[in-house]
């Protein structure tokens, strides 16, 4: 029974003249049976015309049959060729390149790897599984799918990921690249071995020998020949690697951060041809009617050349006539390459014969290779996630961590690019739809903008009790009804439950006054719990600490700091018809002698004062300056404040400010207000580094019914 082997995307007339060509011209294949499918009838037309031709000149006993029927195409098949390219060069590649350089990020080639190799792989992907499928449905027992659709690595791993069919990913860069070399050594291509391994278009000749002998010595006098005007960043590449990679000098400088996104100066000094793959599919476009005229000419005349250097026919023979050969595949790696990770797309030496494709064992690469390489495959192994799962947060990942797009790019503008090649494609058909995620971010909105959010938050403490506010924020347009419970760690008194009901318009927040009874003693921490059994509600209680009261009637009211445990530091305040009089001693042994750029920064204090919870807060810096007989006082803006007085002494343990600020400076009345203060330390003594001191919340005999009051609530100062 004849073979049967299938062209999906047989319309790449020109590709399918070669790989159609190799194939008849191996006696044990010429009475194949050719079946051509593609998506375009008018160049299936063309590819089916020339194929009959191709049969007649060679005088074989083959026969072709076309279709746009990519299931029938596969019904029976031995072996699927897979030549697609999904989206075209219009609309697809001209998207991928035109969007990116609008946010100033340059491509060359933008099929592997970068921005457009993602989103050609997004497009590309659920195609090849659907062909994969049918492999598994309807294919001949063993059926075996040669991949040549880029991007190969992402493609590949999404087929084993997705279906696992029989299946190899065949490129000609290890052919290309080692007749190269030979040239570049200037040493008979036939006298030439080689070990090549890695991921594709980023493998490495890992051996490279003439007749034996290791043959890079005459790498390394090609890489410094002043002559030498090619690949250029290949070459340098390997001068810092020490091992040659095989993809061209275009493709390899948007695989690494190191040359495109450095400026014109680099990019004239490596002759990289940017949006180069443009040019060429615009090249290809205007020869398109000149190669139809050739092949749809009169007669069975064609030109028929002789077997190239690509695998596929090759591997097809081999395993037909279970005649040996050696090719480059790109395989799931099942520890082939024991450094990279399990199942990722590696290519490496495989055998063939009536057994299929079998890769080789090479190890572990050299570690700088083996690292290189990873920074492809975390960019693969996101992209397959996403095309595979819908989950659009790892599209915006997988930008993230492109090396090119990473290196050129903050995250806001990785975020919108993504954004537009997203709506882009999807406008054209050529994406659907992946899971919504919260804008802006990289997390998934399901389970998280599907929440409505229930949070407690405290208002103003009264003597007994506390003012809160339950904050109910809705996210979704579905009203919903649910009960809440609140509850007291510290102490069982506080149990209330509150049914509440919010609306359904999207993005609606419900505000309702709860109060609470407070019964922690003051300067001690109170934490209120909010529960409910509603499985979409998250629900967020308060932990506050309970206003102490100072009196200053009884004298000035005392302060103490600690840092980590130690004591950092004391003081006071006290009050008059005038202003306000804050005097601290804080242990502080390396006091800078000139200001600091930061007010935060060692050495410093500050002072944060409010009328009640919920006004305005005053900042206010106190300075110490070595040298001079007072501190400075700064706002937040590093601008004066007016003092009625102001002092400091400074010691190498410690210094001591005392400063009386005017009400009107600090925006308020006498009377009761909010205090804060943390001392900003550059050393705490001779042992301790520095940070920042925090007031104590201790009781002590001051502490009583108030003229004004001082806490952390809620985690804000004042």
């Amino acid at each position: 029974m004849a073979v049967k082997i299938s062209l999906i995307g047989a319309g790449s007339v020109v590709f399918a003249k070669n790989l159609i060509g190799d194939i008849l011209q191996f006696p044990e294949l010429s009475h194949a049976h050719i079946c051509l499918m593609d998506i375009d009838p008018d160049r299936l037309r063309v590819a089916g015309i020339m194929a009959r031709k191709m049969i007649a000149r060679l005088g074989v006993a083959a026969t072709v049959s076309e279709t746009l029927d990519q299931r029938q195409a596969i019904t029976h098949a031995d072996f699927v060729i897979c030549t697609v390219q999904v989206g075209g060069y219009k609309p697809g590649t001209v998207i991928d390149f035109e969007i990116p350089a609008r946010y100033g990020l340059q491509q060359t080639i933008a099929d592997t790897l970068g921005v457009g190799g993602i989103f050609r792989a997004l497009r590309t992907i659920p195609v090849l599984v659907g062909i994969a499928r049918d492999i598994a449905e309807v294919g001949a027992p063993g059926c075996l799918l040669l991949n040549y659709t880029n991007p190969m690595a992402m493609n590949c791993w999404a087929i084993d990921r997705a279906v696992g069919v029989p299946h190899v990913g065949l490129c000609h860069s290890v052919q290309g690249t080692s007749a190269q070399l030979a040239g570049f050594a200037n040493v008979p291509m036939e006298d030439v071995t080689y070990l090549v391994a890695g991921i594709n278009h980023m493998a490495f000749f890992l051996e490279f020998e003439y007749r034996g002998q290791d043959a890079y010595p005459l790498l390394f006098q090609a890489l410094e020949d002043p002559s030498r005007r090619t690949e250029l960043v290949r070459f340098e590449m390997m001068r810092r690697l020490g091992y040659f990679v095989t993809e061209s000098s275009e493709h390899q400088a948007e695989y690494v951060p190191y040359f495109i996104h450095h400026g014109q100066e680099m990019i004239d000094r490596f002759e990289i041809p940017i949006d180069e793959y443009i040019r060429r599919c615009e090249s290809c476009i205007a020869t398109w009617e000149r190669s139809e005229r050739e092949l749809l000419g009169e007669g069975n005349h064609i030109e028929i050349a002789p077997q190239t250097h690509e695998y596929g026919s090759y591997i097809i023979h081999s395993i037909v006539t279970n005649q040996p050969r050696v090719i480059y595949g790109n395989v799931p790696n099942l520890s082939y390459i024991t450094n990279l990770p399990h199942r990722c797309c590696v290519e490496v030496p495989c055998l063939v014969d009536a057994h299929g494709v079998q890769p080789t064992r090479i190890g572990a690469l050299p570690p700088q290779l083996a690292a290189i390489c990873q920074t492809n495959i975390n960019v693969q192994s996101l992209t397959v996630e996403a095309a595979l799962t819908g989950n659009r947060d790892a599209i915006y990942h997988a930008v993230m961590l492109d090396p090119h797009a990473s290196a050129t790019l903050p995250l806001d503008k990785i975020w919108s690019m993504c954004d537009e090649l997203i709506e882009a494609h999807q406008k054209v058909g050529l994406l659907g739809e992946f899971h919504p995620v919260i804008p802006g971010t990289g997390r998934l909105a399901a389970g998280t903008s599907d929440l409505i959010i229930a949070r407690l938050r405290a208002v103003s403490p009264l003597a007994d009790s506390m003012d809160m506010e339950l904050i109910l924020e809705n996210p979704t347009d579905q009203a919903a009804t649910f009960d809440l419970h609140i509850n007291s760690v510290y102490t069982p008194l506080v149990d209330q439950t509150i049914s509440v009901a919010v609306e359904a318009s999207p993005r609606s927040t419900t505000r309702l006054p709860v109060r609470l009874q407070l019964n922690a003693d003051p300067g001690e921490r109170e934490k209120f719990l909010l529960h409910t059994d509603a499985a979409h509600v998250l629900a967020i209680g308060e932990s506050i600490m309970r206003r102490m009261q100072l009196d200053t009637s009884a004298g000035p009211a005392p302060l103490s700091f600690t840092l980590a445990g130690f004591p950092a530091g004391r003081g006071s305040l006290a009050t008059s018809d005038a202003g306000l009089t804050i005097e601290l001693q804080i242990t502080d042994s390396k006091v800078p002698a000139e200001q600091p750029p930061n007010l935060w920064d060692p050495s410093s204090v500050e002072v944060f004062i409010a009328r009640t919870q919920g006004d305005s807060i005053t900042q206010l810096f106190i300075v110490p300056q070595p040298g001079k007989s007072s501190p400075i006082v700064l706002d937040a803006d590093k601008k004066p404040v007016p003092v009625l007085s102001a002092q400091q002494h400074i010691t190498p343990m410690d210094y001591t400010v005392t400063v009386c600020v005017p009400w009107s400076a600090l925006h308020i009345s006498r009377g009761p207000f909010l205090f804060d203060c943390y001392a900003n330390l550059s050393a705490l003594g001779d042992a301790h580094s520095g940070g920042t001191a925090r007031l104590n919340h201790q009781k002590n005999s001051h502490l009583c019914t108030a003229h004004f009051s001082w806490v952390h609530t809620g985690g804000e100062s004042a």
